[in-house]
Order: structure tokens, then C-alpha cells, then sequence
């Protein structure tokens, strides 16, 4: 049975329009303490937004035991608040946790404890245009001990921060994309499609090394023969050939994306063909140069559908670079986006019930 107290309530936080994504805290979180042997009596509390203590022998800080998730709560077209497709996020959350060794809370909890979260800190969800409270739902190993396994105890919060639009300069400035065939993110039978700090902390040193070529993403490609597109550094890819959309299939080693899910579902109310195959590098190369290719776009919770209108393509880290240019234009991505935001903010319905109020 779960029991949520709540704190009284903070003034909502103030921000500048499109702050720095994940900088501008909302005033409260939702915080669970509990052992990996008492799953049945939980309890939440909902309380001020503040720095929590933590030993330095922490097992999460050591071994990487901890999973999240990230998803957006839209203001609706009616003024209310709804999270998108809230119940997709909590099945990966709790394959998340599972795959980490870690106690599954349920969908149920994860739910009800959103509901409540998004009750109370309702105020905070802005009213611009693309603008969103991005939530941040997070479970890490609490045992304060160096040795390698699975903890005993257990916290899990659920925090949110004001969010407008992921990249600088906003969705309108195509992102610069870099590939170095060198680079490995996730190898099969690894981490790549759970959502775990060990997944995205692979991703930190090549992200570093692209930013020194003015590049705002990575894009990876496969472990063993470094030749297929896997997805970029939090993000899934597509491309439009012959006007067909195409995107890597789900094999284990990239993130089974909800915004992807939704693209591959829409897109049949908007006349476009959908495959779900592997793509070559040097296939997509010459796609583009030829004109088969029209389009590049990465899509994600925090991103939705950017555009890409460059990649800077790198064999090796000592070798040189050559730069792949893109169309400018972008008309499917463009109307994929446009149904999208519609969908999120309630002024369309989407296929299925993906609204959670």
C-alpha cells in the first residue's frame, strides 16, 4: 500500500524563457526510502527541492547502481496539465531496474506517485509555447558500502525542471552531428537500451572530443563492425530516403525511444511509408550526395525532432575530417514535429490514450 504526505507548498520557481535544459529546478520532489525486502508498506513524501546528504561509500556513487527516466508534462490546450505517454516511460523504468538487479517498485507506484507529483507541482508547468516541465524520475542503490553487488536499500525520487528547447539556438538551428567509426557507446548484450548512468557515462568523453569541432552530438555506430548507425549520445535517428522514413531497428544496443515509438506511429495519419532497418554510414553518405537522402532529424523526450543539417564524419581520432551537408529544408520532420507538439499539448488526439492527466 502506498501512503504520499506532502509538504506545504513553495512559490513556483522564476526562469527566462528556454533556460539551460536541466538547470532550472521546480521548487519540490518526490522521495521514497526503501529496502529492496519491504516493497508493500512505501512512502512518499513530497517535500522542498534541496541537496540530499550522502555518504562518500555510497554503492550507487561506486558501482553505478542507478536507473531514470526522462518525460515531459505539457500545460493542455484546456489549461490542465498532462504527461506524455506517462505509461510507456513507467514499463522502461521498471525493465531499467530490473536489468540493474534492482527492486521493481511497479508501474502502479510509479503512476500514482506521478499523479500526485503533477497535482502539486502543477503551477510550474509553463504556459509558453514549447515549453514543458521535463520530469525526472530516478531510483539509485543506497548501501553505504565499497564492494561490488546489489544493494539492499533504496531511493527513489521523482524531481522536474524547466525545460525549452534542448539545444542552443534553439530547434530552428539544424544541429552538427560528428561520427568517429572509433567511438563505441554500446556493445550487444550490454547496457545500450537501459536507461542507467552507465549507459550515457560512455558517451561523455566522445561528447567532448565533438564539441572541439563545433558539433552540438555524437553519432555512434556499431560495436563490431563500426559501419551501422546505432542512435546519438541520448537520442534515436532517422532519415528520409525516397520519402520513406527510416530508422534503425531495435536490436538491443540503442533506447527503445517513446518519441521514436510515436514518430513510427503517427506517421501513418500523415501518408508516410515507416521501415525499421539497418543504415550503413557509407550507404547514407552517398544517399546524400545523390539526393536520395532529404533528410537527417534525432528525436527524443528532451530534444522532440531536431533537425540535422551537418556531419562531420572522422575515420579515426588522429585522421582528418570530411563535413557531409544536408538540405536545409526539412518538410517531414517539420509536419512530424507540428502533430507532435499538437499531440502533447491535447489540440490533437494521438492513436492511443497517450495522454496522462
Amino acid at each position: 500500500m502506498l501512503q504520499i504526505r506532502k509538504s506545504d507548498k513553495l512559490p513556483k520557481v522564476n526562469y527566462s524563457p528556454h533556460p539551460r535544459f536541466g538547470t532550472i529546478f521546480a521548487p519540490h520532489l518526490l522521495r521514497i526510502n526503501f529496502s529492496a525486502e519491504n516493497l508493500d508498506d512505501l512512502v512518499a513524501e513530497i517535500i522542498p527541492f534541496a541537496r540530499e546528504p550522502f555518504a562518500p561509500s555510497t554503492i550507487a556513487l561506486h558501482y553505478g547502481q542507478s536507473v531514470f527516466e526522462g518525460l515531459k508534462v505539457y500545460r493542455q490546450q484546456d489549461g490542465s496539465v498532462g504527461a506524455f505517454r506517462a505509461d510507456l516511460h513507467a514499463t522502461r523504468f521498471m525493465k531499467s531496474a530490473s536489468r540493474m538487479a534492482m527492486p521493481v517498485i511497479g508501474e502502479k507506484v510509479f503512476l500514482d506517485c506521478l499523479r500526485e507529483y503533477m497535482n502539486f507541482e502543477s503551477e510550474s508547468v509553463p504556459f509558453e509555447p514549447d515549453h514543458s516541465l521535463y520530469i525526472r524520475p530516478l531510483q539509485i542503490g543506497r548501501d553505504e558500502i565499497v564492494k561490488v553487488g546489489r544493494s539492499k536499500n533504496y531511493t527513489f525520487y521523482i524531481m522536474s525542471s524547466i525545460a525549452g528547447s534542448y539545444f542552443q539556438g534553439g530547434a530552428s538551428k539544424a544541429a552538427r552531428v560528428f561520427v568517429n567509426r572509433k567511438f563505441v557507446r554500446a556493445f550487444p548484450g550490454g547496457l545500450g537500451e537501459i536507461k542507467t548512468a552507465a549507459n550515457y557515462a560512455a558517451s561523455l568523453g566522445p561528447q567532448f572530443y565533438a564539441e572541439q569541432f563545433k558539433c552540438d552530438q555524437v553519432l555512434y555506430l556499431d560495436a563490431i563492425r563500426h559501419e551501422f548507425i546505432d542512435e546519438l549520445g541520448g537520442m534515436n535517428f532517422f532519415m528520409v530516403k525516397n520519402g520513406e522514413l527510416v530508422t534503425p531497428p531495435l536490436t538491443g544496443t540503442i533506447l527503445n525511444g517513446v518519441t521514436r515509438k510515436s514518430i513510427l506511429e503517427i506517421a501513418p495519419s500523415l501518408n508516410l511509408r515507416t521501415r525499421e532497418e539497418p543504415i550503413s554510414l557509407n550507404s547514407l553518405i552517398a544517399d546524400i550526395n545523390s539526393g536520395k537522402v532529404t533528410e537527417t532529424f534525432a528525436c527524443g523526450t528532451a530534444a522532440v525532432i531536431h533537425s540535422i543539417g551537418e556531419l562531420v564524419v572522422q575515420d579515426d581520432s588522429d585522421g582528418p575530417t570530411k563535413t557531409v551537408k544536408l538540405p536545409t529544408e526539412n518538410p517531414i520532420g517539420s509536419r512530424l514535429l507540428d502533430v507532435l507538439k499538437k499531440t502533447q499539448r491535447g489540440f490533437v488526439k494521438g492513436p492511443g490514450n497517450w495522454i496522462f492527466r
